[in-house]
């Protein structure tokens, strides 16, 4: 059974590659998972944060939304499908927080409500009452949820880590938040933290200190890794620890970590660009498409989480404003699947880690090579 420390720390097999190949081939395949990504519907600006290391940090704004009665419909669909439901709903945005939407709480009781393990990621900045109650409802599924990116132990590295000109305690906001999460009664959501080193908040003294902050609020890890340079993004100057000095820190931080055992909290460190030999921007022939699905906030269909924007729009499956899920997940061949790897190299987007991983695993199976779909 996949534990939450194999998920937080990209050692999950999402699938069995061959088997879920030959389902492709056969138009018989159901996406291990769907991820919902709603943008606020007021105001220009997606995000008032300008985190430097953002993949979405140059995302069109279309305007384009989907009515939340739609997105609501969109997740009952993809409860039962011709070949079986999905069984896991994301909820999270592209190039903001999903708890910028006005509507989350009705997309997330939505989701408990039809049984979905229910997961989101987010800086858990502000949340209502009405969430607390849904995390506290006793039916919702084992194996949800809420991974919070903290980036920081101190206030005043969190406020320059995310571009943030102020010195307001957005941290002690996010602690407030997760203390809240975790005392609510019946809570069965696990709360994983995400870390992003930088010069900025890379110094062992930082790093003990959240080390001992969230492991006092019970969160379940706490993962500390470091960020993907965005695509066509000059890293040098933004605070990026350069690979030659990794090692040395990975080292610090290991011993540290063994030096504060702590039973309720799995905390790591790792470099998945170095243990997977993550040197490309992309993995192509890519596959995600089948597997990791997105919805993007204009409301089309997309091939994963870092494509879903207006920016790729060319290269997405299809309008769900019009279009029922599978419909769209399930209309492809030869030469669509080849023109979108094509489009992948025209519009230069990337693979997150987790799917850099899954496209390799998916391409060693050989299966889809020729792609000789049935339909």
């Amino acid at each position: 059974m996949t534990t939450v420390t194999q998920r937080a720390n990209y050692n999950v097999k999402y699938v069995d590659y061959g088997e879920f190949a030959k389902k492709i081939l056969n138009y018989t395949s159901v996406p291990y998972q769907i991820e919902l990504q709603p943008g606020r519907e007021k105001g220009k600006a997606l995000c008032w944060m300008q985190c430097p290391y953002c993949y979405g940090g140059s995302a069109k704004n279309s305007g384009d939304r989907l009515t939340v009665e739609r997105y609501k419909e969109i997740i009952k669909e993809v409860s039962s499908g011709p070949n079986g439901r999905i069984e896991k709903l994301i909820l999270a945005g592209y190039a903001t927080d999903p708890l910028n939407y006005e509507h989350f709480d009705q997309l997330f009781e939505t989701s408990v409500e039809n049984n979905f393990i229910t997961g989101m990621h987010t800086k858990l900045l502000k949340i209502s009452n009405k969430f607390l109650e849904i995390v506290s409802d006793k039916t919702i599924r084992d194996k949800s949820y809420v991974s919070v990116s903290v980036d920081a132990g101190k206030k005043e590295s969190y406020n320059i880590t995310h571009g943030i000109k102020s010195s307001l305690d957005i941290l002690g906001k996010i602690y407030k938040n997760i203390e809240n999460v975790k005392q609510k009664k019946n809570n069965k959501v696990d709360i994983n933290t995400t870390y992003l080193l930088t010069t900025h908040n890379s110094s062992i003294e930082e790093v003990s200190k959240s080390i001992d902050d969230l492991s006092s609020l019970g969160v379940n890890t706490l993962r500390f890794s470091f960020p993907q340079v965005p695509r066509e993004y000059d890293y040098n100057q933004k605070g990026n620890i350069f690979v030659e000095d990794r090692k040395k820190l990975i080292d610090k931080i290991e011993n540290l970590i063994s030096s504060k055992k702590s039973s309720s909290t799995f905390v790591s460190i790792v470099d998945p660009d170095t243990k997977y030999n993550i040197n490309q921007l992309r993995a192509i022939p890519c596959y995600a498409r089948f597997a990791h699905p997105a919805i993007g906030l204009d409301g089309y269909l997309y091939h994963c989480s870092e494509s879903s924007s207006p920016d790729f729009h060319d290269q997405s499956l299809g309008n769900l404003k019009d279009n029922n899920f599978w419909d769209l997940y399930y209309s492809y061949d030869k030469e669509e699947v080849e023109k979108s790897f094509k489009l992948m190299e025209k519009n230069k987007c990337m693979c997150d880690r987790k799917l850099f991983i899954v496209n390799r695993e998916f391409q060693k199976t050989g299966l889809l090579n020729n792609h000789n779909f049935k339909k």
